[in-house]
C-alpha cells in the first residue's frame, strides 16, 4: 500500500513538473508573439517535448493561454491585496499605481488579457478561469471603495476604474513618437487624474 502511494505521489509530481515546463515555454512564446501568431509546435519545441505531449495536459492552445493569464493575474492580485493591507490609507493610490506598473512591466500578460477581452474564447475552462480572476480583481477594488464610503456604488466604481486603467494602457502603452520614459510618465499622470476624479465623486455623493 505504501509503495502504491509513493508511486502515485511521484507520478503526480512528475505530471506537475511537466505542466510547469509547458507553461514556462508557452509564456516565453506568447511573450514574443501575439496569440494568433504563436503555435503549439513552437511551444513544444521551446519546451523540448513532442507536440502531442502538450495535449496530455491542455486541451487546446486557448486553454494553455488562459491558464498562464490566470496564474499571472492571481499572483498580481495577491500582491496587490498584500500591499493594500499594509497601507490601507493609501489603498486607492496603491491600486492604481500597482495595476499600471504591473502591466507596463508585463506586456505579455496584458496582451493575454486584452486578447480575451476583445476576441472572446471558446473553451469553457478558459472562460471560467478568466471570469474568476476578473471577479477577484473587482472584489479588491470594491473593498477599497467600500472603505472610502462609496456605499452601493462601490462595485460600479470598480468597473469604472478598471475601464479607465485599461483604456490608459491600450491608448498609450505603445504610443508612437514618445520614448518609453515619456509614455510611462504620461500614463502615470492620467492615472493620477483618474484617482482625483474618483475621490471627488465619492466625496460629492457621500
Amino acid at each position: 500500500m505504501q509503495k502504491k502511494d509513493t508511486l502515485s505521489r511521484l507520478k503526480a509530481e512528475e505530471r506537475k513538473m511537466r505542466q510547469q515546463i509547458i507553461i514556462d515555454a508557452a509564456r516565453e512564446v506568447f511573450g514574443q508573439k501575439t496569440y494568433d501568431r504563436a503555435s503549439m509546435s513552437e511551444i513544444a519545441k521551446t519546451a523540448g517535448i513532442a507536440k502531442s505531449s502538450i495535449y496530455t495536459y491542455f486541451n487546446s492552445q486557448e486553454e494553455l493561454y488562459a491558464q498562464i493569464a490566470y496564474i499571472d493575474a492571481c499572483e498580481f492580485i495577491n500582491d496587490l491585496q498584500t500591499r493594500i493591507d499594509k497601507n490601507p490609507d493609501a489603498a486607492l493610490d496603491t491600486s492604481i499605481s500597482c495595476f499600471l506598473d504591473y502591466y507596463i512591466r508585463n506586456t505579455a500578460q496584458w496582451r493575454m488579457i486584452t486578447h480575451f477581452a476583445l476576441h472572446g474564447n471558446k473553451e469553457m475552462g478558459a472562460v471560467e478561469q478568466l471570469n474568476d480572476i476578473g471577479r477577484r480583481l473587482m472584489d479588491v477594488f470594491e473593498s477599497v471603495f467600500t472603505a472610502m464610503g462609496a456605499g452601493p456604488e462601490a462595485r460600479l466604481l470598480s468597473h469604472t476604474m478598471f475601464s479607465c486603467l485599461s483604456g490608459i494602457l491600450i491608448a498609450f502603452r505603445n504610443y508612437p513618437g514618445r520614448s518609453e520614459a515619456e509614455r510611462i510618465s504620461h500614463m502615470k499622470r492620467i492615472g493620477a487624474i483618474v484617482e482625483a476624479m474618483i475621490r471627488a465623486l465619492i466625496k460629492e455623493r457621500a
